[in-house]
């Protein structure tokens, strides 16, 4: 039988101090680790509940301190040629320094995975894709290591993202800061590539799916934001309303592809007639809605009688040769006395489009409001 020797008491209690002190050590780590961990979590369900482009900025840099604490942050978009910066200190001189710095590295990015597709190996993982950079990039990035730890963001197969991250202890940076950026960088691109896809939905929901205009629902939203500008500080905005002459020949005649063939090409003269400030629609139909802000009456009437000779002189082409129409245009303006809401202005605007149809059609016809007086002596004669 072998004698067991004792253990010395001082070895003994060195050991139990050593190993105490691994466990204190382990759980602090493990504490930080938890921390990381539920901040990640945070900023994820955060940036996941965005559904703006603008709010996903505005929670990132909120997020990141429990990672890394940042004194700069910035995110660029090669479609949207510009770059979104945040600094703790909001110094404009270093947030532009930085702002042409991201879009000069993103230009090269994009540059890079445009011009050497073929030499990178593409890893894809569901709608991510990661693509390593050429040896090239360690050169430049370690010319401008001093403005920050940068992450490519997936957006997709023509467009090309950056993230960039200065944190106070730029040198100090650890490889776990490191890796929560490179996540971050992840969540980051799918919540921006789902706001797309959601502002995509919400613009086509807004939208005429023939002629692309805006629709009905969307317009009144422009009618009302415009006549609340003229009630409240006194400028003159214009409201036109066109229909195309003699429109159910076309459809009960040719059809209704051709009928739809016709419409969106009016809606293509409307949209190359009028200017860019101008706000147009398909209201129903074969009636559409144009907006003039910050017009009189008589630079309306001018435009709409420009539109009104345009439709007319224009051959809507088909198979079998030409189409000839007409437009008749209503004009209404506000502010005007009897309008206190964009029901009673499409009624006014819609009376002076039915004027212009009784006068034999092909015409511009303007709503002329009453006198304030005359308006007054009327209701007072209807009431008695």
């Amino acid at each position: 039988m072998t004698k067991q020797v004792p253990l010395d008491a001082n070895s003994l209690s060195d050991e139990l101090s050593r190993v105490t002190q691994e466990l204190r050590q382990a759980r602090v780590e493990l504490q930080h680790f938890h921390h990381r961990l539920t901040a990640l979590h945070r900023l994820a369900d955060a940036l996941a509940c965005s559904a703006d482009e603008e709010e996903i900025i505005k929670v990132l840099p909120k997020g990141l301190p429990p990672l890394v604490d940042p004194v700069v942050v910035g995110i660029a978009r090669s479609n949207r040629d510009q770059a979104w910066i945040w600094s703790d200190d909001q110094d404009r001189e270093r947030e532009a320094r930085v702002r042409r710095y991201l879009l000069r590295r993103l230009g090269q990015f994009s540059a890079r995975r445009t011009g050497s597709r073929s030499s990178s190996r593409v890893v894809r993982s569901g709608h991510l894709y990661l693509v390593p950079p050429p040896a090239s990039q360690q050169s430049i990035q370690e010319q401008d290591s001093t403005l920050g730890h940068e992450v490519p963001l997936a957006l997709g197969p023509e467009e090309a993202g950056l993230l960039l991250v200065q944190p106070k202890d730029q040198d100090h940076l650890t490889q776990r800061e490191r890796e929560a950026l490179e996540t971050v960088g992840a969540f980051l691109s799918l919540a921006l590539r789902h706001a797309e896809s959601h502002q995509r939905t919400k613009d086509l929901a807004l939208r005429d799916p023939l002629t692309e205009m805006l629709n009905a629902r969307a317009f009144d939203g422009v009618l009302t934001r415009e006549l609340s500008v003229g009630f409240r500080y006194g400028v003159q905005t214009c409201l036109l309303l066109l229909d195309l002459d003699f429109f159910k020949i076309v459809n009960d005649r040719l059809g209704y592809t051709i009928g739809d063939h016709v419409i969106k090409t009016a809606a293509d003269l409307i949209r190359a007639t009028v200017r860019e400030s101008d706000i147009a629609g398909r209201y129903r139909g074969n009636i559409f809605a144009v907006v003039l802000p910050h017009t009189d009456r008589h630079q309306a009437r001018a435009l709409a009688e420009r539109l009104r000779n345009r439709i007319e002189r224009h051959p809507f082409a088909i198979e079998a040769g030409q189409v000839r129409t007409t437009a008749s245009i209503g004009l209404a303006a506000v502010p005007d006395t009897t309008v206190a809401s964009i029901a009673e202005w499409m009624m006014i605007g819609d009376a002076a489009l039915k004027d212009a149809k009784a006068q034999g059609r092909n015409r511009v016809v303007f709503h002329a409001p009453k006198p304030q007086g005359s308006a007054c002596a009327m209701a007072l004669s209807c009431a008695a």
